[in-house]
């Protein structure tokens, strides 16, 4: 049966149709106005001082991961339940990667986990990245203070959850990308995200030098004019340029701008119907002793819900994973397990020396189910019987 309920789709609407077209009408395809507007809408909606839109998430770690110096002596740790650009990044600046055990539960690192994978590590290093992961928001402010206590840098991977809000201690919430415990945040606006380019990214900091260098670097390091280039007796040529440091065409164009600041404009609308198929998911899945449904947070606001992961023992409901994929499938529902773990990777497994029993845990028992904004009660309706069929023995 063709998959009808995939775990994902995008939202395109004829408003998002015709602020591209606008563009493409224009002639003006690449380096115009429309990043700046959607940088100062992202600046606005995400409380950042700084935002640098770029072509991909993978970019935008790319990006920050250089501008804080991460090398062949400056490592990363991060989190193995993650996509591989959390990681690969890193390898891009050829900074050496240790990975963090995770809660089994939720599959995101705690301030526990993060202290002894930081005495263990057999690498100096200088940053860490947590992720967001699923839209569902990290320990914040307890993690922050351990990467205080060992002179870290901290990077906030939230591609999966923006809009999703943090409440502190104090009872004041910060919303993600205002980097209120970070250095800087990483998006991505790939398809399936909540605000989708196609393909695009973005990165939000309060750190002017994390910005200057992202925005150099996108551009190939290519400077132009007196306030950039200030000894060379050349800058009287209208077409002079220079490029002292290595840098990459990770620019964003304006069809692309154009569609994600469209989709900017109902971020806020299109988490309330995320967290309305959740609750939904909650009230009418039947739960049994073969699987769990994800760990509620008493803050609703703290969960972005980009994925909606189910916890299944395959072994107590006796069928395999690929079974119930399988299974679903026949039913037209698609479903997708987030993720492989990175050191189960072969270019990271090579060099594991510690073995990540939570992140095993969490990974054997993950299958995400469909969330996205259009579906209506009728489809989830559908979705939810189906699931309560398979999902029994």
């Amino acid at each position: 049966m063709k998959i009808k309920y995939p775990y994902s789709k995008p939202e395109i609407l004829n408003r998002d149709i015709q602020e591209v077209t606008k563009v493409l009408r224009n002639g003006y395809l690449t380096q115009g106005k429309k990043i700046y507007e959607f940088e100062k809408e992202i600046s606005k909606s995400f409380n950042s001082r700084y935002v640098s839109v770029c072509n991909s998430g993978t970019a935008a770690l790319h990006m920050i991961y250089k501008a804080i110096g991460l090398n062949e002596k400056n490592g990363l740790m991060t989190t193995p339940i993650t996509f591989l650009a959390t990681a690969n990044a890193a390898r891009m600046c050829n900074a050496p990667v240790e990975f963090c055990d995770v809660d089994p539960e939720t599959g995101l690192m705690t301030a526990e986990l993060l202290e002894d994978a930081l005495k263990n590590s057999q690498f100096k290093i200088k940053a860490v990245t947590i992720v967001h992961l699923g839209g569902r928001l990290c320990e914040l402010e307890a993690i922050s203070l351990i990467c205080k206590k060992y002179k870290c840098i901290l990077i906030e991977d939230a591609c999966h959850a923006p809009g999703a809000e943090y409440l502190a201690s104090d009872k004041n919430t910060h919303i993600t990308g205002s980097c209120k415990y970070s250095d800087a945040s990483s998006f991505s606006f790939h398809a399936i995200k909540h605000i989708t380019m196609g393909e695009g990214g973005c990165i939000t900091t309060n750190n002017e030098k994390i910005f200057n260098y992202a925005n150099l670097m996108r551009n190939h390091c290519m400077q132009r004019g007196i306030n950039n280039i200030k000894k060379s007796k050349n800058l009287s040529l209208p077409w002079y340029y220079e490029m002292e440091k290595l840098g990459w065409n990770y620019r964003a164009d304006e069809v692309s701008c154009a569609l994600g600041l469209s989709q900017l404009k109902r971020l806020k609308s299109n988490l309330k119907k995320r967290r309305f198929i959740a609750e939904y998911y909650y009230k009418n899945i039947n739960i049994n002793n073969y699987f769990r449904l994800p760990h509620r947070n008493k803050n609703q606001l703290s969960n972005a819900w980009h994925l909606f992961p189910l916890s299944i023992d395959f072994i107590k409901l006796g069928k395999k994973r690929e079974t119930v994929i399988k299974e679903l499938n026949q039913y037209g529902i698609g479903t997708q397990v987030h993720y492989i773990p990175l050191f189960m990777q072969p270019y990271y497994k090579k060099n594991l020396k510690r073995k990540l029993k939570n992140a095993l845990n969490y990974y054997y028992k993950t299958l995400s189910i469909p969330m996205y904004v259009q579906l209506k009660k009728t489809d989830l309706d559908y979705i939810i019987s189906v699931l309560n069929k398979v999902l029994s023995n």
